[in-house]
C-alpha cells in the first residue's frame, strides 16, 4: 500500500491540497485536517485540489470530500480539482459529482479557472 499524504501548499492566490497514494478510511481523517486547514487559509477564496498522485478513494474519502465541498459552498470558496486519474474520475462519474465540481487536466489550467478564466471544456 502506498503512503498517503495530503500537503498544504500556497500558489500565488490559491491554497492547493496535494492528495497522493490511497484516501480510505486509515486515511481520511488526514485528508480532512488538510483540507479543512486549506479551506481555513484560503483567504482569496480559492482552493486547489490537486488528485495528480490519488490512485484510490472509499466511501470515507468520498466523505471527507464531499464534506469539504460543503465548506467551500458555505464560505463561498471557488474550488477546481485537477489530475483526475482514470478511477477517481470514473468513481466521481458514477456518483454524479461530475455535475457538482469543476474539474481541469492539470495545475496550470486549474490555476487559470481559479485566477477568472472561463470555464474548460469536460474532461
Amino acid at each position: 500500500m502506498e503512503r498517503f499524504i495530503a500537503e498544504v501548499d500556497q500558489l500565488e492566490r490559491v491554497v492547493a491540497v496535494r492528495l497522493t497514494g490511497e484516501l480510505d478510511a486509515n486515511t481520511a481523517v488526514s485528508a480532512d485536517d488538510a483540507l479543512q486547514e486549506a479551506i481555513a487559509n484560503a483567504i482569496e477564496k480559492a482552493l486547489l485540489i490537486d488528485c495528480t498522485g490519488l490512485h484510490y478513494i472509499s466511501s470515507a474519502g468520498l466523505g471527507v470530500i464531499l464534506s469539504s465541498l460543503h465548506a467551500c459552498k458555505q464560505n463561498s470558496t471557488k474550488v477546481v480539482f485537477c489530475g483526475l486519474q482514470p478511477k477517481i474520475k470514473n468513481v466521481f462519474a458514477i456518483l454524479g459529482l461530475e455535475k457538482i465540481i469543476v474539474a481541469a487536466v492539470n495545475e496550470e489550467e486549474a490555476m487559470k479557472l481559479l485566477n477568472g478564466s472561463p470555464k474548460p471544456p469536460k474532461v
